[in-house]
C-alpha cells in the first residue's frame, strides 16, 4: 500500500510540470481538467482520471514541440484527438456545422458562423473551445442540434 501515495504524488507532480511546460494558466488548466476528466481538481482525479489527463498533456506538448519544428520528447502511442474550429479534418465539427448551416439556412439561426456556433456550443457544454471537449459533450452539442432541427421541422441527412 505505500506505492499507491508515491504513485499519487508523481502523477499530480508530472501534471503540474505538465501544465506549466504548456504555460496553462490556473484557470486554463482547470478548464482542462474538467473537460478531459469531469474533474476541476487533480487531487480529486480517480488514477484512471490522472493518467487520461497525463496522457492528453502529453499529446499537447508533442504537437506543441511539432509546432516550434523540434522533435517531441514524448509521442504519445495513440495520436490524441485534437478538435478545433481551424481543423477541417474533424468530422465531427463538420457535421455540427452542417447542422448549424441547415438551421441557418431555414431561418433558425442569425448568425452562420463557426463564432455563433462556438458561442452555441459555450451554452451547451459550458466549454470554452471545440477542442476541449470530449467526446461525450460532442455528442452532446451534436444531438443537441439534431434535436432543434426535428423541432424546427429541418431535414438532415442521418449520419
Amino acid at each position: 500500500m505505500a506505492t499507491k501515495p508515491v504513485n499519487r504524488n508523481n502523477d499530480l507532480a508530472a501534471i503540474h510540470i505538465a501544465q506549466k511546460a504548456l504555460g496553462l494558466s490556473a484557470d486554463d488548466a482547470s478548464a482542462l481538467k474538467l473537460a478531459i476528466t469531469g474533474q476541476a481538481s487533480s487531487s480529486k482525479m480517480t488514477t484512471a482520471q490522472r493518467r487520461q489527463y497525463l496522457a492528453h498533456l502529453s499529446g499537447l506538448q508533442a504537437r506543441a514541440a511539432r509546432d516550434r519544428g523540434e522533435k517531441p520528447a514524448y509521442e504519445p502511442v495513440r495520436p490524441m484527438g485534437q478538435r478545433s474550429a481551424a481543423d477541417d479534418q474533424d468530422d465531427r465539427w463538420a457535421k455540427a456545422r452542417a447542422l448549424w448551416h441547415a438551421l441557418a439556412q431555414a431561418g433558425h439561426v442569425h448568425t452562420d458562423t463557426d463564432a455563433a456556433l462556438l458561442a452555441y456550443v459555450r451554452r451547451q457544454a459550458k466549454v470554452d473551445a471545440w477542442r476541449f471537449l470530449n467526446t461525450h459533450q460532442v455528442n452532446s452539442v451534436i444531438e443537441a442540434l439534431k434535436r432543434w432541427c426535428r423541432r424546427a421541422g429541418v431535414e438532415v441527412a442521418h449520419g
